[in-house]
């Protein structure tokens, strides 16, 4: 097959969506497939980027298109129909898959050549969640009528746990289109440590992500005045990185609470390797799955992780041997939960663990929905 994907960035940008995306679309081409990918380029100057073509791997393309500086944190891809219509023209592509939340693939709803192909999308989260801001809001009023046009000219929307969709509204709507393929992770990418011992002093906590609000670390700094037998890094860049600090240096944790801010792909193994439990407190939906917890999982780590209703986080944790959850807004609970992990820890670290969310099993279920999709369109 020709397959097209139109996501929001790609790697070496950093995140869950990016890391999905790329294990994706590298074993898609190993099962035999041209793979086109296209996303925007994130490599801006003052005011917009421009556009770059580049072959990774033979069989994938991945054009970085031109686009505008984010405004609210989301970027416009410019000229995104003319390229899209070209590459249907110049590859015969047979699907577009769609990578949401993604204001740029709106304009696609004007594109002929696009609707007459089979759409699937990828739903990584809402648009708007519980925690979003009253601005936030206001403006997916005005959107929301186009991403209910985007899906309904999508044949299946793709979710990763049946959980997602009890508490997303847009969702509910359109069930029938629904289908529950989880995301998987290249393990062939994971180096698993050895067990970090107890005797190693002090017990090292680790959350990696965004510094946004509904990763919610300020709770777990808070954990932090509780357990002083602990050290807690937090990994990753962004704009709460002053306020954190400002927060750990305030309660007198900074010699237990460290922010590396952005890390290398070598310093983020290092830093799964070297802690005793990871920790993902995220308390919204916007933390849809955690593709940073399957990343700690491949390595047999201890992971807890809030029970944010909603997220695939506590599904996760719950099929995980060596998984906790906690109550997401109770900074006690939290508290209790790593104590009791030191506790037994070794019996925990004794658990057998068969890591089963391979981006092999995802792409072979994705493919046989691709299969299913063209058929029904030929017959």
């Amino acid at each position: 097959m020709n397959l097209l994907h139109i996501g929001k960035f790609y790697p070496p940008y950093r995140g869950g969506m990016e890391t999905y995306l790329q294990d994706l679309v590298e074993q898609q081409v190993k099962q035999g497939h041209q793979v086109t990918v296209l996303v925007h380029n994130h490599d801006w100057r003052l005011l917009k980027s421009q556009t770059t073509i580049e072959q990774t791997v033979p069989g994938l393309t991945v054009i970085r298109q031109a686009c505008l500086r984010p405004v609210f944190f989301t970027p416009f891809m410019i000229g995104l129909n003319r390229q899209v219509k070209r590459l249907i023209d110049e590859q015969s592509i047979d699907i577009i898959h769609l990578h949401v939340p993604n204001p740029s693939l709106f304009v696609l709803l004007w594109n002929r050549s696009a609707k007459k192909l089979a759409w699937v999308m990828r739903w990584h989260s809402d648009m708007v969640t519980e925690s979003s801001s009253w601005l936030i809001r206001l403006m997916y009023r005005c959107l929301k009528p186009l991403e209910t046009a985007l899906i309904k000219n999508t044949q299946k929307i793709l979710i990763s746990t049946s959980e997602y969709i009890k508490k997303s509204p847009q969702l509910q709507k359109y069930s029938a289109r629904v289908s529950v393929i989880p995301l998987g992770l290249n393990t062939r990418k994971v180096t698993v440590p050895t067990a970090k011992p107890l005797t190693d002093k002090p017990f090292r906590v680790l959350s990696l992500g965004r510094l946004s609000y509904y990763k919610n670390h300020r709770m777990l700094i808070t954990a932090m005045r509780d357990l002083p037998d602990m050290h807690l890094s937090i990994a990753g860049g962004g704009g709460l990185h002053g306020e954190l600090q400002a927060y750990i240096e305030n309660q007198q944790l900074a010699d237990r609470v460290t922010l590396t801010g952005p890390v290398t792909e070598q310093e983020k193994h290092q830093l799964l390797a070297d802690c005793h439990v990871f920790c993902l407190a995220s308390n919204d939906r916007a933390e849809s799955y955690g593709m940073v917890l399957l990343e700690a999982m491949a390595r047999n780590k201890i992971i807890l992780s809030a029970d944010t209703a909603g997220s695939g986080m506590r599904w996760l944790a719950h099929r995980y041997p060596k998984g906790f959850t906690f109550h997401s807004e109770d900074v006690s609970d939290l508290v209790e939960k790593l104590e009791f992990i030191r506790r037994h820890y070794h019996d925990i670290t004794q658990q057998a663990v068969q890591f089963d969310l391979s981006i092999e099993q995802t792409a072979t279920d994705i493919m046989n929905l691709y299969q299913q999709l063209i058929t029904k369109e030929t017959s």
